[in-house]
């Protein structure tokens, strides 16, 4: 982006925010965020997994970023447990957005660092039926998302959503890679209990989004391994 650094961090928050809007507002269209390059090295966590440092997805964390301030508290989750302020990744977070670490279920957005989180997303508000509009909003970084036109190749872990319901005709279907069905499943029973429920947010690793309001109902069509 061209400009100041804070000229192109102001017009990176505009259009992501647009981007972010449309998500939701049409459940299932792939949106592109832009990658903010401003910010340097994305922050890193230990993987469970690897048993090595492992980046943050940036276009998901500036996303994230985008939606957060001094009103509205946080929290992350990586390898199956909260972050807490000593972490690199939540220092690097606060400091950027001025917003602060939180319990679970105090938290108004919570980011996690992959797929396979869904105790912990449990633990996030669904809001009450007089104030459904405090639930958290999630954000769950993906390896891949693809329309049903393009799918991935075959040899991808992914599973192949149908989603129905307010901004879709009829019914769109996403393949997503790298998250879990207990992701998914703790999704839906979230919100089972509409207008309770969690709005949830997938970015994979080139920066491609799809947005899943609690109003979007998902089914499952295939899962290939």
């Amino acid at each position: 982006m061209i400009g100041t650094n804070q000229g192109a961090q102001t017009l990176y928050s505009t259009l992501t925010f647009r981007s972010l809007l449309d998500a939701l507002a049409r459940p299932g269209k792939i949106n592109q965020l832009e990658r903010p390059l401003f910010w340097g090295e994305s922050p890193s966590y230990v993987s469970s997994v690897t048993k090595q440092d492992t980046p943050i997805n940036l276009y998901a964390l500036g996303a994230f970023l985008t939606l957060l301030d001094r009103e509205t508290p946080f929290a992350m989750g990586a390898n199956g447990q909260w972050l807490t302020r000593t972490d690199a990744a939540v220092r690097w977070t606060m400091l950027r957005s001025g917003s602060s670490v939180v319990r679970a279920d105090q938290a108004s957005f919570a980011l996690f660092c992959a797929g396979g989180h869904s105790e912990l997303f449990a633990q996030l508000s669904a809001g009450t039926l007089l104030e459904p509009e405090l639930s958290a909003t999630a954000f769950y970084c993906v390896e891949q998302l693809s329309s049903a036109e393009h799918t991935s190749e075959t040899h991808v872990e992914r599973v192949t959503l149908e989603l129905r319901g307010p901004g879709i005709q009829d019914a769109s279907t996403v393949n997503v890679s790298g998250l879990h069905m207990s992701d998914i499943d703790a999704i839906l029973l979230a919100r089972q209990s509409y207008p309770l429920g969690i709005d949830v947010y997938l970015v994979d690793t080139a920066g491609f989004c799809i947005g899943l309001p609690r109003t979007t109902k998902m089914r499952l069509l295939s899962e290939t391994r």
